[in-house]
C-alpha cells in the first residue's frame, strides 16, 4: 500500500517535471516570436520617422525650386536647388553645420553632397528613424550657385542611382536622371565616427563618409569634372543584413519641379497676366517687327553676319544681335529678369523667314495663326513629349522640339519658309499647362515699306533739344538713350523734338514710351510741407507743313512747354498731356490726370475729364490722385498711343485706307500702364485691354504728315533750398505709321 502511494508519487514528480520543461519551452519559443515581432515593429517604426522626413525635405526642396525667383533672387528664372549646408573651406560666410545653405559651393556644373539645409528650407532639423539629421546632393546643373549655363526643363540630372549591389534604382535615360537625391543616413557602421561639430541642432562631423557608405567619388575624377555623372549606392536587404550600407534616400527629378512650375501663371502667362514665357515671345516679336523687310531677310539667308547655323534653329545669332546694346531694351542687359529667361529658355526658340526673293511680295507672304501678312515665325516649341530627347548634341534637330508645325519649319540651315505656309494655331496661341508641348507660334512682320518708324533705338542721335534755357532743361544721355526734362532757372521749360516728318492722314500711327518722375508729389522741409509739385510733361504732335520745330521752339513752363493754340505749330497739333499740377484756370481737377488735348489748348471743357477712365471721355482723373509721384520713390510708367484715320464724324469705324471726306476724323486713343503694349507694329485688341481715353476729332491738313516731341516744364521751388522742383525721364520710345 505505501510502496504504491510511494510510486505513485514519483510518476506525478516526473510528469509534473516534464510539464515543467514543456512550458519553459513553449515560453521561451513565444519570447523568441515576439522578440521577434518587438524588434520588426520597431523596424517598422523606424522606417516610417525616416519616409516622412526624406518625404517632407523632398517637398520643401521641390517647393523651394519652384518659388526660388521669389525667394530673393527676381532676375532669375524658377527651377533651381539650394546648395547643401556643407564645408566650403571658408568660401561661405556661413558656419559649417549651421541649417544654412551656403551662398555657393564648388565649381560649376559639379555634383555636390552635404547636410540638408533645413533652416534655408524653413523645416525643423528633420531627422531619420536611427535619430540623425537628413544629407543632401545637387547635381551641378541644378545648384543655384555657381548655376550651369542653360537650365530649363531638358537639363539633365548628373545623379546614377543604384542599390549596393549595383542594380539601377533609378531609370538610367538621359532625361530620367535625377537632379538631387536627399538621404537618411541610418545608424553608424563600421569605423563611422559622428563627433559633434558645428552649433546647429544637427550636431555631427561634417565628413559624409562619416554618414553615408554609398557615396564614393561624386564624378569620375578627383575633384569631379564638370558635368561628370555620379553614382550613388543606396541600402538593399543584403547590404543592411551585413553591415555595409544602411543609406536610404528620395530621388528629386527635373519632372517633378517643372511639373510644378509649369503651373506658375508668371511662367506662362498670357496677355492679361504676363508671364516668362508669353513676355519673351512678345518682346522677341516686338523686336523683330521694328526691324525693316531688308534686315529680316539677312536676318535669315546672308551667311557672312546673321545666318542661323544648322545647330540653333535659326535663332543663336538673331539673339545675339537683339541683345546687343540698345538694339533690344531690356535684353542688351544680362542682368534683367528677362535676359536671364532668354538665356536659359533659347533652345527651346526657333526662327525663320522667307527666301529674300518672297519676302516683298505680298502673294508670297506666309500665315501664322490668324495673320496672313507675315514675312517670319518666331516658335516656342514647348516641352518635349515622351519620344523626345533634348540631350547638347541634339540642339539643332527640329524634329526633337517641334510637332504641330515639324513639316512646315524649313530644314538645315533653318533659313527659309517656303512661300505661302501657313502656321495654324488655335487661340490664345499661348502656354497652356496643361498641354505644354503643343508649339507656340508668333507672326513677323516686320517694318513693310511705305511704314514710318522713329524710335530712340535707332534714333535718338537725331532729335533736337529745345527751349530758351534748353541746356538746362533737357538732358539727353546717349548711352542709355533716355532724355530728363527738369527745371531750371527762369521759364524752365524744355521740348525734345524729332525731326524726322511722320504721315498721318491714310495711316494707323502706335507709339509707346516708358516714363518716371523724380520726387514724390508730396515733401517735407523742417517745418514746411509741400503738395502739388507742378506742372508735367506732354506729348504733342504738331503740323509739317511749316517745317519741323526748332532748338528754340518750345512752349511756356505752366504750359507743361507744349506749344499753345497761338503757337504756329501749335496751332495745330494733339497733345497727350500728363498734368502732376492743378491749375484752376484751366478746369484741372484735384487728382493727377492724362488727357488728349487738341490745337494747342489745355484747359478741359465740362465732362471730358473724369473718373471713369475706360475709354468713354478724353481725360482721365487718377486715383489714388498722387499717381505718377508716389512716395517714397515714383514708380515707373507707360504710355501707349493709337491714332486711327479714315474715321467717320463719331468715330465708331475707322478704315485708314477710306480717309477721303467726309471720313477725314482720327480717332485717338491712349492706354496707361498697359502689360505688353509695347509692339507697335500692331493694333491693341481692345476688348482685353480696354483703352483708357479716347477722342474723335477732324484731322485738319495740315496734320496729314506730323512732328512729335516731349516737351515739359515744371515749377522752381518757391524759396531758396526749398526741395527741388518736379522732373521726368523718359526712354523707350517706339513709334511706327503705317
Amino acid at each position: 500500500m505505501n510502496s504504491r502511494c510511494r510510486t505513485g508519487s514519483r510518476s506525478s514528480q516526473r510528469g509534473a517535471a516534464l510539464l515543467i520543461f514543456a512550458l519553459l519551452v513553449i515560453l521561451g519559443l513565444l519570447g523568441a516570436f515576439f522578440g521577434q515581432l518587438d524588434s520588426t515593429s520597431q523596424t517598422s517604426q523606424r522606417n516610417k520617422i525616416t519616409d516622412e522626413a526624406l518625404a517632407q525635405a523632398k517637398e520643401a526642396l521641390i517647393g523651394y525650386a519652384a518659388t526660388y525667383r521669389d525667394r530673393q533672387h527676381p532676375t532669375d528664372v524658377f527651377g533651381y536647388l539650394p546648395c547643401p549646408d556643407m564645408d566650403t573651406n571658408g568660401i561661405s560666410e556661413d558656419a559649417d553645420n549651421d541649417g544654412f545653405a551656403e551662398s555657393t559651393c564648388g565649381l560649376a556644373d559639379t555634383t555636390v553632397v552635404g547636410r540638408l539645409p533645413w533652416k534655408t528650407l524653413g523645416l525643423p532639423p528633420l531627422r531619420d528613424g536611427a535619430g540623425e539629421c537628413l544629407w543632401y546632393a545637387v547635381s551641378g546643373s541644378a545648384k543655384n550657385s555657381p548655376s550651369t549655363s542653360v537650365f530649363n526643363w531638358d537639363t539633365l540630372g548628373q545623379l546614377v542611382i543604384q542599390d549596393a549591389g549595383g542594380t539601377a534604382l533609378v531609370s538610367t535615360a538621359e532625361h530620367d536622371r535625377p537632379l538631387a537625391i536627399v538621404f537618411s543616413p541610418g545608424s553608424v557602421l563600421g569605423s563611422q565616427s559622428r563627433a559633434s561639430s558645428g552649433t546647429s541642432e544637427c550636431g555631427g562631423s561634417n565628413a559624409a563618409a562619416d554618414y553615408l557608405e554609398g557615396l564614393g567619388i561624386l564624378g569620375t575624377s578627383t575633384p569631379p569634372a564638370a558635368k561628370s555623372l555620379s553614382t550613388i549606392l543606396l541600402a538593399n536587404a543584403d547590404s543592411i543584413r551585413n553591415g555595409t550600407n544602411n543609406d536610404r534616400g528620395l530621388v528629386i527629378t527635373s519632372k517633378e519641379i517643372f511639373d510644378r512650375i509649369k503651373k506658375r501663371t508668371d511662367f506662362g502667362g498670357d496677355s492679361a497676366k504676363p508671364g516668362d514665357i508669353y513676355t519673351l515671345l512678345y518682346d522677341l516679336t516686338s523686336c523683330l517687327n521694328r526691324k525693316t523687310t531688308a534686315t529680316l531677310a539677312t536676318l535669315s539667308s546672308d551667311p557672312l553676319s546673321w545666318a542661323p547655323s544648322s545647330t540653333n534653329k535659326g535663332i543663336d545669332n538673331i539673339i545675339s544681335r537683339l541683345a546687343e546694346a540698345n538694339n533690344c531694351a531690356p535684353y542688351n542687359d544680362a542682368n534683367t529678369q528677362q535676359r536671364k529667361v532668354l538665356d536659359n529658355w533659347k533652345d527651346n526658340l526657333l526662327y525663320a523667314t522667307m527666301d529674300p526673293s518672297d519676302i516683298t511680295n505680298p502673294s508670297k507672304m506666309i500665315s501664322v495663326n490668324e495673320f496672313a501678312d507675315c514675312k517670319g515665325v518666331l516658335i516656342f516649341s514647348g516641352e518635349r513629349t515622351g519620344a523626345q530627347t533634348r540631350t547638347p548634341a541634339e540642339q539643332g534637330d527640329k524634329a526633337k522640339y517641334l510637332e504641330t508645325y515639324l513639316s512646315i519649319f524649313p530644314d538645315s540651315p533653318y533659313n527659309t519658309i517656303p512661300a505661302a505656309s501657313t502656321f495654324p494655331g488655335t487661340a490664345p496661341y499661348e502656354f497652356n499647362p496643361l498641354n505644354p508641348a503643343t508649339d507656340i507660334a508668333r507672326c513677323i512682320k516686320g517694318l513693310p515699306a511705305g511704314s514710318t518708324q522713329v524710335t530712340f533705338t535707332d534714333d535718338f542721335g537725331t532729335f533736337v533739344a529745345a527751349g530758351p534755357l534748353s541746356s538746362a532743361a533737357v538732358t539727353p544721355n546717349a548711352t542709355n538713350q533716355t532724355v530728363t526734362i527738369t527745371d531750371a532757372s527762369g521759364t524752365g521749360n524744355g521740348c525734345f523734338w524729332s525731326p524726322i516728318a511722320v504721315p498721318l492722314a491714310g495711316k494707323a500711327l502706335r507709339a509707346y514710351y516708358e516714363f518716371q518722375f523724380s520726387y514724390p508729389d508730396k515733401f517735407s522741409l523742417g517745418d514746411l510741407t509741400t503738395t502739388d509739385r507742378g506742372n508735367g510733361f506732354t506729348f504733342q504732335m504738331v503740323r509739317s507743313d511749316v517745317g519741323a520745330p526748332s532748338s528754340t521752339t518750345c512752349g511756356t513752363e505752366s504750359a507743361m512747354g507744349a506749344l499753345g493754340s497761338a503757337d504756329i505749330w501749335g496751332s495745330f497739333s494733339f497733345i497727350i498731356e500728363t498734368d502732376v499740377h492743378k491749375d484752376t484756370a484751366r478746369s484741372d481737377p484735384t487728382e493727377n490726370h492724362t488727357a488728349i488735348m487738341t490745337n494747342g489748348s489745355l484747359t478741359h471743357a465740362a465732362g471730358t475729364i473724369t473718373t471713369t477712365c475706360d475709354g468713354t471721355a478724353s481725360g482721365c482723373r487718377h486715383s489714388p490722385a498722387n499717381k505718377f509721384e508716389e512716395s517714397p520713390v515714383p514708380a515707373a510708367h507707360n504710355q501707349r498711343i493709337e491714332i486711327h484715320t479714315g474715321c467717320n464724324s463719331t468715330c465708331t469705324n475707322c478704315d485708314p485706307t477710306n480717309h477721303v471726306s467726309p471720313n477725314t476724323y482720327a480717332r485717338i486713343t491712349a492706354w496707361v500702364d498697359c502689360t505688353d503694349c509695347n509692339d507697335v507694329a500692331r493694333d491693341l485688341n481692345r476688348t482685353t485691354k480696354p483703352p483708357m481715353i479716347q477722342r474723335c476729332t477732324i484731322l485738319n491738313t495740315e496734320m496729314n504728315l506730323i512732328y512729335f516731341g516731349f516737351t515739359g516744364g515744371f515749377l522752381p521751388g518757391a524759396t531758396a533750398g526749398e526741395a527741388p522742383a518736379q522732373s521726368v525721364t523718359i526712354k523707350n520710345l517706339y513709334l511706327r505709321s503705317d
